[in-house]
């Protein structure tokens, strides 16, 4: 399942400074004799679309790390455990708090060292005009409980993890314990399976704690592709592998 949001034109966006996506045609090229077809990306920033950040965002590099400092091998076929929050009710502030209760009531299990994908059925509104205003945010007591599990990564389907107007406080917390965020994604309300593996794959920047990545999940324990068999390490053990043949 790509759980990637697209990038296009009119697409939502952090307020200023953070600059505005816009894709043009790339003019035609003077120096060779043939067409060709190209796109220019302006206003790509680290937080455009679905991301992964560092705890370096917040705690700064000098007490943290760039993105290229993390081996790709951690950020492939990563076990998770997704949260399905039930219905939200906006407060005061227009947004919908998501509580450490709402958290617990999904009734998941967890491993230490894995990711967590919190889903609020957001990623549906990805493409409209309040995705961003009227975005769910996290209690401070839904991310002490989400800290206490131990992560490797937390994720959501959300834009705005915050809110501004009934401020939190938790992300020296959060950042504090050396857990990666990545958000917003999409269609984490299609995970069905109950181990989940994460791939989140960020382009190779140098020197910046965030960028734009491509993210998917494996949706069920065994999958199966070319002549490669995927299992998880519990089936891998007792499983006799036999030969088979693929298209």
């Amino acid at each position: 399942i790509d759980i990637t949001g697209p990038l296009y034109n009119g697409m939502w966006n952090y307020e200023p400074p953070f600059p505005v996506f816009d894709m043009q045609p790339l003019p035609q090229v003077d120096w060779i004799d043939t067409n060709v077809y190209c796109e220019v990306f302006s206003g790509l920033h680290s937080q455009s679309g679905t991301y992964l950040e560092t705890p370096a965002h917040v705690l700064g590099y000098e007490k943290s790390y760039p993105l290229s400092k993390i081996g790709l091998e951690k950020l492939v076929d990563i076990p998770c455990t997704v949260l399905k929050v039930k219905t939200l009710t906006p407060d005061e502030t227009g947004r919908a708090p998501i509580t450490a209760e709402a958290l617990v009531a999904c009734e998941a299990s967890f491993l230490p060292h894995s990711a967590i994908l919190v889903c609020c059925d957001w990623g549906k509104k990805w493409k409209d005009r309040d995705f961003l205003s009227a975005s769910p945010y996290f209690t401070k007591d839904a991310m002490e409980y989400l800290i206490a599990k131990k992560p490797f990564l937390v994720g959501s389907d959300i834009p705005r993890w915050e809110n501004p107007e009934k401020h939190q406080g938790f992300f020296p917390d959060f950042f504090g314990a050396g857990i990666l965020l990545a958000s917003p994604f999409v269609h984490l309300e299609k995970i069905t399976s109950l181990s989940p593996r994460l791939t989140i794959l960020p382009l190779n920047v140098e020197n910046t704690c965030c960028a734009p990545v491509r993210a998917f999940v494996w949706d069920q324990e065994v999958k199966t592709k070319s002549r490669v068999t995927i299992f998880t390490e519990e089936k891998l053990k007792n499983a006799k592998i036999n030969s088979q043949k693929y298209p």
